[in-house]
């Protein structure tokens, strides 16, 4: 469902993706970790096109771009609508109601007919918690709510891949389960997921394949009991001992 091969990103002299390859079947969930800076958010925009890489291949759900010649307007929307993302901060629209966040993209976008939006919205603030909240404004809204609306919006536009970049990262710490709570039903009911993130034991409940970056390559991959339980890269092992300590 999801193929990237020679994946290759730089700002300026920084080469920050070095030839990344990556592949994920219909259903699965795959989970990058990594230290900051490694690469891990680039490859994970790149999967959107938020960032252009310079060289390689995406293939997502048979749709396909070559980085090797210029994209058109076209191709890249064809890319992009494949997926959706749900970001470290919100991005909610603060003068709409979550109903209103969450009807935005169906509505405006892929036009779909306002009152069928406002009825699947309201199903899926349901599966996340939040259908008591759903005329209230971000404002009025704790962080891991805000969150909740935002993987809300990103369900309500139905992409074949959902891409998650360290989605708890800024939350207060009795925030963060709920959060995860709503991101392993979301595995649970067969989503495609790609997700960056710390939380090594919620990485081990849900993900079919981790995948370490370092560096702006793969160092390792596996399922994961074997990355976690026995891994092979030195460089892995003390990034992982270093993540557990804080634990």
């Amino acid at each position: 469902m999801l193929q990237a091969k020679d994946i290759h990103k730089s700002f300026g002299e920084s080469r920050i993706l070095k030839g990344v390859d990556l592949s994920l079947d219909e259903g699965k969930v795959l989970v990058m970790i990594g230290p900051s800076g490694s690469g891990k958010t680039t490859l994970l925009r790149s999967l959107n096109l938020l960032e252009l890489p310079e060289q390689g291949t995406l293939e997502i759900n048979g749709i396909h771009a070559d980085f090797g010649k210029r994209l058109s307007k076209k191709e890249v929307r064809e890319i992009r609508i494949q997926s959706a993302m749900v970001f470290q901060a919100h991005n909610l629209f603060p003068h709409k109601t979550v109903l209103e966040n969450v009807i935005e993209g169906p509505v405006i976008v892929q036009k779909v007919l306002k009152n069928q939006a406002i009825d699947e919205a309201r199903k899926i603030l349901d599966d996340v918690g939040l259908f008591d909240y759903q005329n209230q404004y971000p404002f009025q809204l704790s962080g891991g709510q805000q969150q909740r609306v935002g993987i809300a919006r990103a369900v309500a536009l139905k992409p074949k891949l959902l891409l998650f970049d360290e989605p708890t990262s800024a939350l207060d710490p009795e925030l963060v389960a709920d959060v995860l709570k709503v991101m392993r039903d979301l595995a649970a009911n067969g989503w495609t997921m790609v997700i960056v993130t710390h939380e090594l034991k919620f990485a081990q409940e849900v993900a079919d394949e981790v995948v370490f970056i370092d560096q702006g390559v793969i160092l390792e991959k596996g399922n994961p009991d074997q990355l976690f339980q026995h891994p092979k890269h030195e460089r892995t092992r003390r990034f992982l001992s270093r993540i557990l300590q804080r634990v």
